[in-house]
């Protein structure tokens, strides 16, 4: 269903409304390349946050600043930005480059260069973010608004209909990084293991995982905090259509999820004394899992317990599984 933005509900209960001078810095970590066409509409979103107190931190992969204009654009920002040279290897380098720089324990929020936040999203994700014990590492996402490159055409992300685990981390992101807030236990935890941890494949896929198998909260939002905007440089992009389903099972079929899975196992190997003992044990029954023949894999796997959240999706899981392509 397409909605318009009148269409849009976005009461979001009682928030911790304008920052004041005793409520704690948000610290906005964003990647950016080429970002140009939309910087302008993002940070001017920033701007419009109730939850006023906020730092933004970008890390640009210009592999020409002449043909770059981002960071000039991002000194026009509201407040002043850190801005870094990025390592210039892709966007998941970049962001896991902006988390080891960022000031641990205290709260940081994903962004992408091309969305634009509804004004409540900050306040919002604190408020959730602080009804976990300050002690628990927690994470935060929530469903966006598809938009296409022109911000029209608005429709809702797919609904998480089984919630989080470790268990569907393994096989499935639902933590959308352009949503994700994370608490200073969490941001204490990644910067504590982000030095012994290769680049993922992708970095919210990988804080997913990580956050779930310590025992973590993750807190799944069903309303819409931001413009999700489609185009055609996204880097992954939006799974809600046939089409993007269609490639993506293509991708799995080629043998690209298991290669996924694989740079995802070495990722997590060098935490795995930190995961709960049910976690780690989900781990080695996978792992394992993966390597045995048909009927000893597909019987390992469910005793791993791995889910993902849809029907559908979790057919095409199996499949992968009975092809050896998990």
């Amino acid at each position: 269903m397409m909605l318009r933005p009148d269409d849009l509900n976005t009461d979001t209960g009682t928030l911790v409304g304008t920052a004041g001078s005793d409520a704690a810095c948000v610290h906005i970590l964003m990647a950016v390349h080429q970002g140009e066409n939309y910087l302008a509409q993002q940070m001017a979103s920033f701007s419009t946050q109730t939850y006023s107190n906020w730092r933004l931190w970008a890390g640009i992969d210009a592999p020409d600043a002449s043909e770059d204009q981002s960071r000039e654009m991002l000194m026009t920002c509201s407040k002043p930005p850190t801005v870094m040279d990025g390592p210039m290897r892709g966007v998941a380098a970049n962001f896991m480059t902006l988390m080891a720089a960022a000031p641990a324990g205290e709260i940081w929020a994903l962004a992408d260069q091309d969305d634009v936040w509804l004004p409540h999203k900050l306040a919002r994700a604190v408020e959730k973010l602080n009804e976990v014990p300050a002690d628990v590492p927690a994470l935060y996402c929530a469903r966006t608004l598809i938009a296409d490159h022109r911000l029209g055409r608005l429709r809702l992300s797919p609904l998480r209909r089984r919630g989080p685990s470790f268990a569907n981390a393994l096989v499935q992101n639902i933590a959308s990084g352009n949503t994700i807030v994370l608490n200073g236990a969490a941001t204490k935890l990644i910067a504590s293991v982000i030095a012994d941890i290769p680049t993922p494949v992708i970095h919210d896929w990988w804080l997913y995982q990580l956050i779930t198998s310590v025992g973590g909260q993750v807190i799944c939002d069903d309303q819409p905090v931001l413009l999700y905007r489609q185009h055609s440089n996204n880097v992954l992009g939006a799974n809600d259509c046939w089409r993007a389903r269609l490639h993506r099972l293509r991708l799995i079929l080629a043998g690209v999820w298991a290669g996924w899975t694989d740079r995802n196992l070495v990722c997590l190997r060098p935490i795995s004394d930190r995961m709960t003992p049910q976690n780690r044990q989900c781990l080695e029954t996978f792992s394992k899992a993966r390597r045995l023949s048909v009927l000893r894999r597909i019987f390992h796997l469910r005793r791993s317990g791995i889910y993902r959240q849809r029907p559908a999706a979790g057919g095409v899981m199996w499949l992968a599984a009975l092809l050896g392509r998990l």
